[in-house]
């Protein structure tokens, strides 16, 4: 039989598939034809049945989907890691988002956008989910455009803001207007893989007529829906008091919860809540690393396993920005794994397992694109990250899956690949020269925070 002839055959790895059957080839390949997977399986299968251009030898190293961090806020990425992680919540809000929507600029999006991009290529991250915080799309989407990273994002405008970000308040009809524009301009594609989906803040800042309106849109565009909901135990007291019922119910009420909504972080929910959920089949994002920064309550009194065991499709997400800070999503793994056993005394209560399928499979179908990512099957994108054992967490035999979430995480990725093409080779981005671009990244973060007149504050004395 003649030999199909591939661009890159990927050899001699550890391949976990993440199929429908979750198979993993201890001695496995993959070949790839221009951006799409072309075989997977035993190495021997695969070089037998095809010849490539070029065949890249993983050394025995785990490979794996790319990872999806399906909730993010990344267009304020340049100033993550400028908060005391003394604040409360009201006081990110006051003394940290307010400055920032009132002194960001779009060449400050532009700066974010790429590093972020930057981040997420070199932690494994192919695709992410952005619910919105961009105020001017065109500099957001040229910076998110460069790396090479999927991804879709959104304004983070409403129509009900609180006064700390006013700023990002309009008319309902001037929302609208701004949403069809992004959406109509910004459509994902191969050559401009970060695009627009709909996001809305939820919570309180989003109106019923608006939720309806963005569905309306989100269908039209054959986009996810991405609404944040049931975060703070004083959002369940407001809809209560408001509407005398959850936000669950309410958005059950106005008709916008099934597959191709995406609810996020959904921590403080009733018996009722979950019935909700596994009837209309939306995603929820799990954000643990927020939680544990700001103390919100998913380890406490989130039913996380509940909803798993009901069968209702969990992803995981960053947060990013303040709310957690860093995008490796192998850490938000490892939280999701230990977190929730610590907080309930219940053990096990997910398993690695459980986390890589919510960062991969699920994430894909938070995203609204189970078809295009999430597993490494033929006719799917070829987007792959390879680790190194190369690592002394990585150099003995053992449960792998295991050493990447509890040992290793990202420090073991050396090369990622997107629609075929390694955006990251030998733990150097290949799209970008991260080195020429670092003092442009801190001389950009110095000027915005010198125009947003925010002061440094640190515990101990810093001598300069």
């Amino acid at each position: 039989m003649e030999k199909r002839k591939v661009s890159l055959i990927l050899k001699n790895c550890y391949l976990i598939t993440m199929d429908e059957k979750r198979r993993i080839y201890e001695n496995g390949a993959v070949a790839i034809d221009d951006d799409k997977i072309a075989g997977v399986g035993k190495m021997n299968d695969i070089l037998a049945q095809f010849t490539a251009d070029e065949i890249y030898d993983c050394e025995g190293g785990v490979v794996h989907p790319g990872l999806i961090d399906a909730h993010e806020h990344v267009a304020w990425h340049l100033m993550r890691c400028i908060v005391p992680d003394t604040f409360t919540v009201d006081e990110v809000w006051e003394k940290y988002e307010n400055p920032i929507t009132n002194h960001f600029t779009g060449t400050d999006e532009y700066w974010s956008l790429l590093l972020a991009n930057l981040e997420m290529a070199m932690v494994g991250t192919t695709m992410f989910g952005d619910t919105g915080g961009s105020r001017f799309h065109d500099e957001m989407f040229k910076g998110a455009n460069i790396v090479g990273v999927k991804g879709c994002t959104s304004h983070g405008i409403s129509d009900n803001y609180t006064p700390e970000l006013k700023v990002m308040e309009y008319p309902y009809e001037k929302c609208i207007e701004l949403f069809e524009d992004e959406l109509s301009k910004y459509k994902r594609t191969r050559k401009t893989p970060v695009g627009a989906h709909v996001g809305l803040p939820g919570m309180e800042h989003t109106s019923a007529k608006l939720a309806i309106a963005a569905k309306e849109l989100a269908q039209k565009y054959n986009v996810q829906l991405h609404i944040h909901t049931s975060v703070y135990e004083s959002e369940i007291e407001w809809f209560r008091k408001t509407h005398n019922c959850t936000p669950i119910e309410f958005y059950d009420s106005l008709g916008i919860l099934d597959e191709k909504t995406t609810l996020i972080h959904v921590i403080h929910t009733s018996d009722h809540d979950l019935d909700i959920l596994e009837q209309r089949k939306p995603y929820v994002v799990h954000c643990p690393g927020a939680s544990f920064r700001y103390a919100l309550g998913a380890m406490r009194v989130g039913r996380f396993k509940e909803m798993h065991e009901r069968g209702i499709k969990i992803a995981l997400g960053t947060d990013s920005g303040v709310w957690c800070d860093g995008l490796d999503l192998f850490q938000q793994m490892y939280l999701c794994c230990v977190g929730h056993r610590e907080a309930t005394g219940i053990y096990p209560y997910f398993s690695c397992a459980d986390s890589f399928e919510m960062a991969t499979v699920n994430g894909a179908g938070a995203m609204g694109a189970s078809d295009e990512c999430g597993s490494l099957q033929v006719g799917k994108a070829a987007d792959i990250v390879i680790h190194t054992l190369k690592r002394p967490e990585m150099i003995t035999p053992a449960d792998r899956l295991q050493q990447l979430i509890y040992a290793s995480q990202s420090r073991s990725v050396d090369s990622v690949l997107i629609d075929g093409k390694f955006v990251v080779l030998h733990q150097k981005p290949t799209t970008v020269d991260l080195d020429a671009l670092a003092p442009q990244f801190a001389e950009r973060q110095r000027d915005t925070v010198s125009r947003m007149g925010y002061q440094y504050t640190s515990k101990w004395p810093v001598i300069k």
